[in-house]
């Protein structure tokens, strides 16, 4: 039925999200007019008959003019009449790739009303539901004992859902925006949502914070009950980034207490974002914070490893980069951070820059040479199998590596680490790379010999924004922190491990050259 409603109306050129929902709940309502209005053998009535009924009863005044002729209409409401407006809604996003919105997976709801229940919460606000429907459509959360507010920025949406939920008096549908203060008496029990990630909102009156995921929630936590929750879907950044999220973080923690925070897992927001997600609770002020880590279950999120800390000893963290915490090696990270040796993070003493945007059209035979993640092997920068472009030295000044940078790759799967050697020319870094130029108080070598220890690796990976593919960022990197030694130590520290590499390296020659020589000598004793 909704294949064939979708077929009718991409033939006459009715192919946009909105347009697909809006004639379906003109179909329906036109429907329920006859009905109410008590008209006999709907199913019967004349092409002309019907359209001028749609045109009185679900015509412009509601949905605009309609795109077709009352042949059209009268095809499209013998399909459609009888079609589940939810489940039409759920498939019609899910097939949209133009506007390209967030279909939330199931579990989230079902987890939501887990939390509920658990909590006897009974009146439930879900901000942009459209992200939700799927969720909303399969737990069949509005059958069950709650009052739910559900809000949309979409008119054709909230007319869809006005429709659909007719008989259901403990559901409600509002029209409005969480990126501005929404004039709501009603206070709410629990409210879910999972605000656009990484905009920055230009007109919001809290100048505090501009990013959308902040001032989504600056909006909607005024409307939680002293006892209530919500539960918000965060990316990376609003974790663990400095400056005026950091302090969001800060306030928003003493005015709504963190009540928990999980990592979700990897690719559950597929094709829609490939980036790491956490869900957090904030709420009353809690003596314990659960954090954890969550796997996919059939449908469910279920605890991979939890654990919980002191809400005061949260408080204290700079970041909610609950990875590091989650870590199996805590004792190694914990004697790092206890550990009485000063510490300092990367962006104080050094210069950090992300490499220059290269396309494969780009490159061909010229003077500047361009580092990426292939030619970094082993530690170590082969110059040998550097690509080139063909610019101007000046314009690209700005990405050039110098002797001594530490370079890091900073997409792909693998992390790599190395130290920029003498080079002919001018080389710079592609965008895959970050480059990390150090100031006098820290040795790139010292710094590269903790970054690829299992401190340093599992730091580098709670900065990551991406899942399987590795997504950091260099204001991120900025924020991990070293130890600083007296600079003599440092270089005691690095000769040790340099002495220690080239003896490495020299067995596994020798050891090579052997083999090699008792192969060939096997291999001639053979006939």
């Amino acid at each position: 039925m909704i294949e064939t409603f979708w077929n009718i109306c991409l033939l006459h050129d009715i192919a946009a999200r909105d347009q697909l929902l809006r004639e379906a709940v003109r179909v329906v309502q036109t429907r329920k007019s006859l009905e109410l209005q008590g008209a006999a053998h709907t199913s019967i009535l004349e092409p002309e008959m019907l359209f001028q009924w749609m045109k009185q009863y679900a015509g412009e005044r509601e949905f605009g003019h309609f795109p077709g002729d009352r042949d059209l209409f009268y095809r499209l409401y013998q399909v459609g009449k009888d079609m589940n407006l939810l489940d039409y809604a759920v498939q019609t996003i899910q097939q949209d790739r133009i506007t390209g919105g967030i279909v939330v997976h199931t579990s989230i709801v079902d987890r939501f009303k887990d939390m509920c229940e658990r909590n006897l919460y009974r009146t439930l606000l879900i901000a942009e539901v459209e992200k939700y429907l799927r969720g909303l459509a399969e737990t069949r959360l509005f059958k069950k004992s709650f009052t739910i507010t559900l809000l949309t920025e979409s008119y054709i949406i909230a007319k869809l859902l006005k429709t659909y939920f007719e008989a259901y008096p403990n559901v409600n549908i509002i029209q409005g925006t969480i990126y501005q203060p929404l004039p709501l008496q009603e206070k709410f029990d629990a409210i879910l949502t999972i605000p656009n990630f990484g905009l920055k909102m230009d007109d919001v009156e809290d100048a505090s914070i501009r990013d959308s995921e902040g001032v989504a929630v600056n909006h909607l936590l005024p409307l939680l009950r002293d006892t209530g929750r919500i539960s918000v879907t965060f990316p990376p950044r609003m974790m663990f980034q400095s400056g005026s999220i950091a302090k969001w973080r800060e306030l928003t923690n003493e005015s709504y207490p963190v009540q928990s925070v999980h990592m979700l897992p990897d690719g559950l927001f597929r094709p829609y974002t490939s980036v790491k997600t956490y869900q957090v609770e904030f709420g009353r002020s809690p003596e314990q914070v659960l954090i954890g880590r969550l796997q996919l279950q059939k449908m469910s999120l279920e605890p991979e490893r939890e654990i919980s800390i002191h809400a005061e000893a949260f408080a204290q963290l700079e970041n909610w980069r609950i990875d590091m915490l989650l870590d199996e090696d805590q004792d190694t990270l914990r004697s790092f951070h206890q550990a009485p040796v000063p510490k300092v993070k990367l962006r104080d003493v050094a210069d950090i820059f992300r490499g220059k945007s290269v396309l494969k059209q780009d490159l061909r035979a010229g003077n500047i040479k361009v580092l990426n993640i292939s030619n970094i092997d082993d530690g170590e920068v082969k110059l040998d199998q550097l690509e080139t472009i063909d610019e101007e030295e000046r314009k690209v000044k700005r990405y050039e590596i110098l002797p001594g940078d530490l370079v890091m790759a900073c997409r792909g799967t693998v992390n790599k680490l190395a130290i920029f050697p003498e080079a002919e020319g001018t080389v710079i870094a592609s965008a895959n790379i970050i480059v990390i130029r150090f100031k006098a108080s820290m040795i790139s070598d010292f710094a590269k010999i903790f970054l690829e220890s299992p401190v340093g690796i599992t730091m580098i990976q709670s900065f990551q924004r991406g899942t399987t593919v590795m997504n950091l960022n260099p204001s991120d990197v900025g924020e991990i922190e070293l130890p600083l030694l007296p600079h003599d130590e440092q270089i005691n520290r690095v000769n040790r491990y340099n002495e220690e590499k080239e003896r490495f390296k020299q067995t596994i020659r020798e050891a090579t050259d052997r083999w090699v020589q008792v192969k060939n000598k096997l291999y001639s004793e053979l006939y």
